[in-house]
């Protein structure tokens, strides 16, 4: 079973066609998707048992109800027209018409791209949408699929009406050539195209994070020794870098704490496992010069892979928001073991101090036990909105780009 916080992937049951016929009898997601909808309970029993109830085929359920509202799995054998590679698998998925354009499939589809990542051999993917169904388009490019510039025909759907199909390939490279060293300043301006790329529209319309960068190399919090970038065939399509901060205890003392950030990927290498694979060797490098405490924003499904944990589990909370909350974006990880420890008791580690009477996992909750102190975002990261004029005169040195608002953004600007 595979989840986030909004969904879950779980494997088909019997019991299952009754759900699974409620959406799969609308004519329009079966039409899009390339089947003709579902005329009985019954039709969607056959279904289940004929082409879901395998380990490659998954329900996408809602884990606040259990509600099942769509598919999603991969053919190990293509099943349609498309110039697929020898045993390169197809993709394919769907949701309930209620559950449009709220990025649910995008979520569905990112999860079994990592499952077919870390349990099958597979090297590519391949899928294709009707040119009329441009949405479902989108979905795969979100999750690295790019257009092969090939098109097929369906001709499978509606007899004597062919569909033209739009083919696009995801490349599950291996990071294995991936090289990562120390950034030099003949690096800065490729560096911060690539920020500008790999943010663009992301949380708002357009970005700043790459005016953060440019600037932050001149704040007396950057850390020149843990500023990397990651080379492919020569090629810088990864960077990260990291700041001093501090954790402001109740009777006024400072605990010396650090982050980093912005952490860029080229969009052409996301979600092929480069982003993981550069912050490990940051923080390995951190641990090494000595960083205690990392703290940082950001989303736990992703980091809790580099040993990150909700930072209230840690007694740390975020400086807006109530000291009570748990924040579940505002994350942390203890490098040096032991280090916390020093301002909270004399235990070996923060981790046991903190750990409540009914042995809570920090891993795993979001309760604060006890308090250590508030993370301050170091005010470099707010550059940007301070001297909005010079970044506009600085994003201006740039090609134009088309600002859009998108679902999931954090700021309208």
């Amino acid at each position: 079973m595979m989840q986030t916080d909004r969904i879950l992937l779980r494997p088909w049951q019997e019991s299952d066609a009754e759900a699974l016929y409620r959406y799969a009898s609308d004519p329009d997601v079966g039409l899009r998707a390339g089947w003709p909808p579902h005329k009985s309970v019954e039709e969607s029993l056959d279904v289940i048992r004929n082409i879901f109830l395998n380990d490659t085929n998954w329900a996408i359920v809602l884990r606040a109800t259990g509600e099942l509202i769509g598919a999603m799995g991969y053919m190990p054998q293509c099943g349609l027209n498309l110039p697929a590679r020898e045993g390169e698998p197809m993709v394919g998925y769907w949701v309930g018409k209620p559950y449009w354009n709220q990025g649910i499939c995008t979520e569905a589809l990112q999860l079994m791209i990592a499952h077919i990542r870390r349990n099958t051999n597979y090297t590519s993917l391949i899928s294709s949408h009707y040119v009329d169904n441009p949405a479902s388009g989108r979905v795969m490019e979100k999750c690295g699929f790019r257009a092969t510039g090939e098109t097929a025909i369906d001709d499978t759907l509606e007899p004597g009406k062919p569909h033209l199909m739009r083919v696009l390939r995801l490349e599950l490279k291996s990071t294995a050539s991936a090289t990562i060293r120390l950034e030099t300043p003949l690096d800065y301006r490729e560096v911060e195209n690539l920020t500008r790329e790999a943010f663009w529209n992301v949380y708002a319309p357009g970005c700043v994070e790459h005016y953060v960068l440019n600037q932050y190399r001149n704040n007396p919090d950057f850390i020149p020794g843990l500023d990397f970038v990651m080379e492919v065939d020569d090629r810088i399509i990864g960077h990260v870098m990291f700041s001093k901060a501090e954790i402001h205890r109740p009777d006024g003392t400072i605990i010396p704490a650090w982050t980093f950030g912005p952490i860029s990927i080229h969009p052409d290498y996301k979600r092929q496992g480069y982003g993981l694979k550069l912050l490990n060797y940051a923080i390995g490098k951190a641990r090494e010069m000595g960083v205690g405490v990392l703290c940082m924003e950001g989303n736990i499904e992703f980091y809790k892979h580099a040993g990150f944990v909700v930072a209230s589990t840690l007694g740390i909370h975020y400086h807006a928001e109530p000291e009570d909350a748990a924040v579940p974006y505002f994350l942390a990880q203890e490098l040096i073991p032991g280090y916390l420890s020093t301002v909270v008791g004399t235990a070996d580690t923060a981790t046991d101090v903190l750990r409540g009477s009914d042995g809570t996992d920090p891993q795993t909750s979001t309760s604060c036990h006890r308090s250590v102190g508030t993370y301050h975002t170091p005010k470099g990261y707010y550059v940007a909105f301070e001297n909005k004029d010079a970044f506009e005169a600085y994003e201006a040195t740039f090609p134009p780009k088309e600002k859009q608002a998108q679902d999931g953004q954090l700021r309208s600007e």
